[in-house]
């Protein structure tokens, strides 16, 4: 078993390596000639050589990565810290919390450096990053607060069932975790995003009189269209849609009105529509459903045998160490699962975009997506593999391609 995991992590490393150096080496392939015009020379010498920047800080990244859960591996500090969870606290469950923690604090204090490098170096002098390092620290120790609380909250609840009842507990965990994540969908615009953001309704004028047209023509609320503040952390642009039901709501950046024509806003705004129209969240919902009951099914094998936590080092199970393994030994399977729903993922942009191609201009959509790509230095020629395996949005060519060809015959 010792082997067997320290093989998956340098095989997953691996494969992920050759994917990224594929696609870096992808870079000089013949740019489409529907998106020829998304860069003037000078621009794409930039892209160049921000992509080479950001592609191999990514590999470093990466390298950390495996050199520290190999350290954590072959130096057996697993069981030293269940033995330092233990003495600070004798509750089994809590154990295993704080177990989990500390784990992920070495993680944090190992590669946050990364992060931190590439926001105050690679996207400054890109002139993308607008963050100031107070608030990257607030927004690392609420992040930090807020995933601590929420994680443990949840872990402690699973953890409990499944200490009383064994893998008679999944059926109840599924349930949980199905009922977290509605709440999840529900409070993410109205409380989480809040937590980091301002969210605004948009101003009367031209803007806001079309958006009620389109909102009419579409059939949507627009007191669920808001704009964020996205400024004050980046230069970028972006726009989403999330919820369901009565709680579905459309967050167009405020980087976008700035840098896009009333035309190019619209356009966006009616894919994010589209992705509401076609109940895309929901479907994704319903996948996660069944995808956490396929892991659950499978991590019940991880928390009740011994076998994989004796190979390591622990007289007995311990349930922190068996999620760690647990998340390690299904990452081949998460990188397979990944490829269907990616796929499905690209397929649901095409139809927004179709959407937003009849319910608009499609000429217009066809410019919001340059100026997506062009302020946000889009790559314009992925590697093939890496599309097919990893990107949830179509390339860029693709996507103008198909909106070229678009009739009104969509539905």
């Amino acid at each position: 078993m010792f082997l067997l995991t320290l093989s998956i992590i340098v095989g997953v490393f691996a494969f992920e390596l050759i994917l990224s150096v594929l696609n870096y080496k992808h870079r000089h392939a013949p740019i489409p000639e529907n998106v020829r015009d998304v860069y003037d020379k000078e621009a794409y010498k930039n892209w160049l050589k921000y992509n080479m920047e950001v592609t191999r800080l990514s590999i470093l990244h990466k390298i950390a990565d495996l050199i520290l859960i190999l350290l954590v591996f072959t130096l057996g500090l697993f069981p030293f810290l269940a033995d330092v969870s233990g003495r600070m606290v004798s509750h089994n469950i809590i154990q295993t919390i704080v177990f989990l923690g500390l784990y992920s604090a070495i993680s944090y204090v190992f590669t946050i450096g990364f992060q931190v490098y590439r926001t105050f170096s690679i996207e400054e002098r890109y002139g993308f990053n607008t963050v100031t390092p107070r608030m990257f620290v607030i927004d690392q120790i609420k992040s930090i607060v807020l995933g601590g609380l929420i994680g443990s909250g949840i872990l402690f609840i699973l953890l409990s069932l499944y200490d009383k009842m064994g893998r008679a507990s999944i059926l109840y965990s599924w349930a949980i975790l199905i009922t977290f994540s509605l709440i999840f969908n529900v409070l993410y615009t109205k409380v989480f995003i809040r937590l980091f953001n301002t969210l605004t309704p948009v101003e009367d004028g031209e803007l806001h009189d079309k958006i009620n047209v389109l909102a009419q023509k579409t059939g949507y609320a627009v007191r669920q269209i808001s704009i964020m503040d996205a400024s004050k952390r980046s230069t970028k642009l972006n726009a989403f849609f999330s919820g369901f039901g009565k709680f579905k709501h459309i967050i167009l950046y405020d980087t976008l009105i700035e840098k896009c024509s009333t035309g190019e806003i619209l356009s966006i705004l009616a894919h994010e529509i589209g992705h509401s129209k076609h109940k895309d969240v929901f479907k994704n919902f319903i996948v996660m459903i069944v995808q956490s009951a396929v892991f659950l099914f499978i991590l019940s094998f991880f928390l009740s045998s011994s076998l994989f936590s004796s190979a390591f080092g622990f007289e007995s199970v311990h349930y922190g160490f068996a999620l760690i393994l647990f998340n390690i030994l299904m990452k081949p399977v998460a990188l397979l699962l990944g490829i269907p729903m990616s796929a499905h993922s690209r397929k649901s942009e095409y139809k927004a975009d179709a959407f937003a191609g009849i319910s608009t201009n499609k000429e217009d959509m066809i410019s919001a997506l340059k100026v997506l790509a062009r302020e946000n230095y889009s790559n314009l020629t992925p590697h093939p593999l890496m599309v097919w395996m990893t990107y949830s949005h179509p390339p860029i060519g693709d996507r103008v391609n198909a909106l070229s060809n678009l009739t009104d015959v969509y539905k």
